[in-house]
């Protein structure tokens, strides 16, 4: 029996249905389940076009689709999706060097978050020290931050995804300024968990929504607690978040001082 819960995004999907066809042993089955607001037509006709014949439930909003235990899978599809989602180039006139690695299911990938890149174009060019990314993904932030501060004494990526730490550490060695040989760390965690390294500056664009659509202000509210937990005395954080996000409280409690230092396109910078 293999179990896959597919996201959202197409490619990846595909990549993960393969890869259980693939591992399921003769006479075992694959089960897909996902909810209907997050693509479940779709991943039922994917799992049908590797399959054939699947048979599927439909109840609390979700989809869940299963192969029969004499599936005959198409060994052409199965090999062509199987690489839907390996790394990639992305060329790209946003990016320090204009291009970047990364992966069909890494936040934004292929292309520059706006709200990132809103903030990119905020940060001070006298950030110093001992500098962190929260949830860096594949080094977008980090990579301004090298190629833009000449006084960062070492840079370090908090990101939950493992998938996109390999693509952050590719990125970040070929960055405009890497050649200074500042030492960069990349730990895979949570940073809503806490961090117990402390740094002078910490840049961050945290996650406001998990698996489904919905908000999810308590992820930024737990970035904003951990950042400010892991700042040296004097640190300073720069935070770019949706305007209507209610984080107003969690900067209160967590920083001294707190002032918005822009809004623009539904979005709003905020140093702590």
């Amino acid at each position: 029996l293999v179990l896959v819960l597919p996201p959202r995004q197409r490619e990846e999907a595909r990549a993960l249905l393969a890869k259980a066809c693939m591992a399921v042993a003769p006479g075992g089955i694959v089960i897909s389940s996902v909810s209907n607001d997050e693509g479940a037509k779709s991943r039922e006709a994917d799992l049908k076009q590797l399959a054939g014949t699947v048979t599927t439930l439909s109840k609390h909003h979700c989809r869940v689709s299963w192969t029969r235990p004499d599936a005959s899978f198409d060994a052409a599809t199965l090999a062509q999706w199987a690489k839907a989602d390996v790394p990639r180039k992305v060329i790209s006139p946003n990016v320090p060097g204009g291009s970047f690695m990364s992966r069909p299911g890494v936040f934004a990938w292929d292309r520059v978050d706006a709200a990132s890149a809103m903030l990119a174009a905020a940060l001070p060019d006298d950030l110093h020290g001992r500098v962190a990314d929260f949830g860096a993904g594949w080094g977008y932030l980090s990579m301004q931050v090298l190629a833009r501060c000449p006084n960062v004494a070492s840079l370090d990526l908090y990101e939950a995804d493992a998938r996109a730490l390999p693509l952050a550490e590719q990125n970040l060695a070929a960055a405009p300024g890497s050649e200074r040989d500042v030492p960069v760390n990349c730990h895979w965690h949570d940073v809503a968990r806490g961090v117990v390294e402390r740094f002078d500056a910490i840049v961050c664009n945290p996650p406001f929504h998990a698996l489904g659509r919905g908000d999810r202000p308590d992820i930024g509210r737990a970035f904003i607690a951990a950042a400010a937990g892991a700042l040296k005395p004097g640190g300073r954080m720069w935070l770019v978040a949706n305007r209507h996000l209610p984080y107003e409280h969690a900067l209160g409690e967590g920083f001294a001082q707190v002032r918005t230092l822009a809004q623009d396109g539904g979005f709003k910078i905020v140093e702590g």
